[in-house]
């Protein structure tokens, strides 16, 4: 009797853990989700931040075509004064014009490619990402007298999403361009170049911005932690989060001039091809 009250009693108990371990693990899924829709909604609020930055991008970029088309206009008048206008002219004003159109389509199209959301991920080539974020924000390096030496532009394939990686390459330069800006260094420079281990691709971004201070680097990455007096603090916590995704990471540490950060996305690898062509 006593045997089977014990036995009872420890069914009641393993009914209770077991009940109790099944209400914890539906705690737990629910704040997985949660913190993944926020960590959606701080990338979406970080790259809007970018949007804007770009925007004012793409206006500079366009500020050379604009003119050059006002130009070949205001020359149709004086043309039609002088009696230059003819078949050979009209053939130059349309090439000319054609040529500066789609200078300024190109723009736009590189930067609707730029935002155009990862679905799956898939192969892609380190250094046309970091080429396609450098051709985005050149004019704004060039504007702010930053030089870039991009030292190898290999094509290692890393797999992963290629706009996510740009967008966090962006990012970076960012950083580095109100870095330079705030602290009035001279000399701007800004290094970039790609190694690779056996299962990664790492791209290093060194500056020589000032760097930044001991005790702040382990809050960097933090949201809506910053060092910088506009800053939103979404930057680098966007970086970490979207390299994450990929099953990468991101590490930053001052260099003596300035801050080197390192981004790591795995390379297409045996273990990642069969997933891709499967048999």
């Amino acid at each position: 009797m006593r045997n089977e009250k014990e036995n009872t009693n420890f069914q009641e108990l393993a009914e209770q853990y077991e009940a109790i371990n099944r209400m914890l693990e539906n705690r737990l899924q629910e704040e997985i989700v949660k913190n993944k829709e926020k960590d959606l909604i701080l990338i979406q609020q970080a790259k809007m931040a970018a949007m804007g930055e770009m925007i004012a991008g793409i206006g500079s970029q366009w500020r050379q075509p604009v003119n050059s088309l006002l130009m070949l206009i205001q020359d149709i008048r004086a043309a039609l004064e002088y009696g230059e206008i003819n078949g050979q002219y009209v053939d130059r004003f349309t090439r000319e014009s054609v040529i500066q159109l789609e200078n300024m389509s190109r723009t736009f199209s590189d930067f609707r490619k730029f935002y155009k959301p990862n679905l799956e991920k898939k192969l892609f080539s380190v250094s046309e990402a970091i080429e396609d974020a450098l051709s985005i924000f050149s004019i704004c390096l060039k504007n702010h007298g930053i030089q870039v030496d991009f030292m190898y532009r290999g094509q290692q394939m890393a797999y992963g999403y290629p706009n996510d990686f740009s967008q966090i390459v962006l990012s970076l330069l960012m950083n580095a361009r109100d870095s330079f800006v705030e602290k009035d260094i001279k000399n701007r420079k800004i290094i970039i170049k790609i190694c690779e281990s056996d299962k990664y691709i790492t791209a290093e971004f060194k500056d020589n911005a000032g760097g930044i201070e001991p005790f702040l680097l382990a809050k960097v990455f933090d949201p809506y932690f910053t060092s910088r007096r506009q800053g939103t603090g979404l930057g680098l916590y966007m970086s970490k989060t979207m390299l994450e995704n990929m099953n990468g990471y991101i590490s930053i540490e001052n260099n003596g001039e300035g801050v080197s950060v390192s981004i790591s996305v795995p390379k297409v690898t045996s273990a990642v091809r069969p997933e891709l062509n499967p048999i």
